[in-house]
């Protein structure tokens, strides 16, 4: 399998189920009034860190990843299924971003770590829902709404507490394979290693560590070239930085290149303790050995001559490290940048001169959850949207009777609130309800079938 550390996905979160419109009809209660219960919610999308995997490359077949839909209300008050959740299996180490705000939605630091990446929708309130001392018979019900729908960018970044760090053909992945217990495939051309590889070296009874063999990085990796900007992000979560080092390849012009692309990369790599490990001495005479050593002192880090082939020098690197490793610091996850903040109502005159656009979030989630074409559905929103202060806000931008006020696609007819909207607070008040429809509820209830669980 291919190892993948990038890759771009959707989530999208079900939608809400539709808020119920029904009337309670039995034999012996001929007015039962409104009992439509809430819609389900849409099932959400979650990211989960896992440790047995160490690629993203099992998201691949699948780009779009949905939540379920929630079910509509039904009568009796009963609520509607919801939706189904549905959670992704990421490996520990894992970063999401909003591909579209730049939003860091999540960073997954622990095994068993859970985030919600896309929100269901809500489930819409039934007819029940809507019932006052004013409005005994509601005939309108609210709409789910839509799920959260995000474009993700999930980028892995492998959890290790030492990082090796070297050119290719270093020999990191023969040093990775006789210290730990890692199996990486090595051969004698560079770029052996593709992907980074993880190992254990434990020490005595109770001491462990785990050990990263990082792609080989070359001259300009923080540019782009070779495979080091791919894979420099995994050595930024290591506690203990190894150089590994040719030794029959310049070993101090070496160590400072490999400065120079972390410095280059990440200044604050520079500051992590570190060791030099000095391989393949067994290509080179002792005072040649001896020479390269005594140059390397120079950068000021411990060095360790090795050769991983015959296994000389090994107990000295496994002490130094654990020597070296500095205590396992508590991840601090990346802090998500604070969402946008909503914004209030704004109200402008039509382009054309043919009315008015009102605006805002409040606005436009009300009519989202409404039937535009039911009357009562429309006067409930009037209501809304004057406890808003939109009344206000266009009579002060001259808005007169009769104007068309527009919300998103739908369109209200205006009348100033000293005129009518006072009349129909003041039928509100006495308690009237609208003409015929309580007599119309009365004649559906009396010719209803009998309720076969009355």
């Amino acid at each position: 399998m291919a190892f993948r550390d990038i890759i771009d996905i959707r989530v999208q979160a079900g939608r809400g189920g539709d808020g119920g419109m029904s009337f309670l009809r039995l034999k012996y209660v001929p007015r039962g009034g409104p009992d439509g219960g809430r819609g389900g919610d849409g099932g959400s999308v979650w990211l989960e860190a896992i440790e047995d995997s160490t690629s993203l490359q099992q998201l691949l077949p699948r780009h779009l990843y949905r939540g379920g839909t929630g079910q509509q209300g039904e009568g009796r008050k009963r609520a509607g299924r919801g939706g189904e959740d549905i959670t992704l299996k990421v490996p520990v180490g894992t970063i999401a971003k909003d591909m579209d705000t730049g939003e860091t939605v999540a960073d997954l630091i622990e095994v068993g770590q859970r985030v919600l990446v896309a929100q269901g929708g809500s489930g819409g309130r039934g007819n029940s829902s809507f019932a006052t001392s004013t409005r005994r018979v509601p005939r309108f019900a609210e709409y789910g709404t839509e799920g959260e729908s995000r474009r993700l960018r999930l980028e892995l970044r492998t959890i290790a507490d030492v990082g090796l760090v070297g050119l290719p053909n270093a020999g990191k992945s023969s040093l990775l394979a006789a210290l730990s217990n890692a199996k990486p495939e090595i051969a004698s051309y560079p770029f052996t290693t593709l992907s980074p590889n993880l190992g254990v070296v434990t020490r005595g009874v109770d001491e462990r560590l785990t050990l990263a063999d990082i792609p080989g990085i070359i001259e300009d990796a923080h540019l782009g070239k070779g495979l080091g900007l791919d894979f420099l992000r995994h050595i930024s979560r290591t506690r203990l930085l190894t150089f590994v080092l040719d030794i029959a390849e310049e070993p101090a012009p070496t160590m400072q290149l490999l400065l120079e692309e972390l410095k280059q990369y990440d200044p604050d790599l520079l500051e992590l303790p570190a060791l030099i490990v000095l391989n393949k001495t067994d290509l080179a005479a002792p005072d040649e050995v001896a020479a390269h050593e005594a140059e390397l002192t120079g950068v000021g880090l411990p060095v360790i001559p090795v050769s991983a082939l015959e296994g000389n020098g090994l107990d000295a690197v496994r002490d130094t490290l654990f020597q070296l490793l500095p205590e396992r610091p508590v991840l601090q996850a990346a802090k998500a940048e604070p969402k946008v903040v909503r914004a209030g109502i704004t109200v402008n005159a039509a382009a054309d001169g043919s009315g008015w656009i009102a605006s805002g979030p409040d606005l436009e989630a009300v009519v989202v959850r409404f039937d535009a074409a039911n009357r009562e559905a429309v006067a409930y929103m009037h209501h809304h949207f004057r406890g808003l202060g939109l009344d206000r806000l266009l009579k002060r931008a001259g808005a007169r009777d009769g104007d068309d006020v527009w919300i998103g696609d739908v369109a209200f007819e205006y009348f100033d609130e000293t005129g009518e909207t006072l009349r129909e607070e003041a039928r509100e008040r006495e308690g009237e309800e609208p003409t015929g429809l309580e007599a119309d509820f009365s004649d559906e209830n009396d010719h209803a079938e009998p309720d076969q669980d009355a």
